[in-house]
């Protein structure tokens, strides 16, 4: 399937300093909205897009420091919710970790891959992943303390979340129990509701009109920033 026409819209040689974060279940499409709107982000901006999963990745995957291949990437994306959650000393640390990653990170790689590249910056997830499933990264701790130690972590300039009736993501990809899944979705809508830089994504229709709808609420961010050059 090609990428979705979509009217003209070119940032040229501008610094655009543009963080977009997509955010979704597993099932949600996210994958697939990605991997066509990259195409179109790379034709209306010359510079290109630099793209990172869940985190900045400044430092390294926590596997590797234990002398393991496994990224973050590609920890238990089969079943996300197959490994046991940390203790809570591990917790911490996790959530320590990535908290610094996030922060010095952010700063450090990203706003500098913005500042001399001129790039979009892309997360194929985010910080509000770890808030929303803590599970998936072995995390056990009380909500408010991940939600207390996230706040203080850079926001991306948009985030788009990505969801659908949770009985159609659960048929798509059933790695969790649909409870999981409703869950899920209904933490995605509050984000929505609460973060004025989230647009929530429906993907439970055609894929090219979700695909269309995430190129709109980029356009829309871009236009309110930079406006159409």
């Amino acid at each position: 399937m090609g990428c979705p026409t979509h009217e003209t819209f070119k940032i040229g040689l501008m610094k655009v300093g543009l963080t977009i974060a997509f955010i979704g279940t597993d099932g949600s499409g996210k994958s697939t909205i990605i991997d066509h709107v990259v195409p179109w982000l790379n034709s209306i901006n010359i510079n290109g897009v630099h793209y990172e999963h869940l985190r900045p990745n400044w430092l390294p995957p926590l596997r590797a420091l234990k002398g393991s291949s496994t990224s973050d990437k590609t920890e238990t994306v089969n079943n996300p919710h197959e490994e046991k959650a940390s203790g809570l000393l591990c917790s911490i640390i996790r959530l320590a970790y990535y908290w610094l990653d996030y922060t010095l990170g952010y700063w450090i790689k990203t706003q500098s891959i913005i500042c001399r590249s001129g790039k979009f910056c892309l997360f194929d997830r985010y910080y509000y992943d770890i808030i929303i499933d803590p599970r998936r990264l072995r995390i056990s701790l009380p909500n408010w303390v991940i939600r207390a130690v996230c706040c203080f972590a850079p926001r991306p300039q948009l985030v788009l979340c990505l969801g659908a009736d949770p009985e159609a993501i659960y048929a798509r990809k059933p790695e969790t129990s649909l409870e999981e899944v409703q869950r899920q979705v209904s933490e995605l809508k509050a984000l929505c509701k609460c973060e004025k830089n989230a647009v929530w994504i429906d993907t439970g229709g055609a894929i090219e009109d979700s695909i269309l709808d995430a190129m709109s609420a980029i356009k829309s961010a871009l236009s309110e920033r930079y406006g159409n050059e």
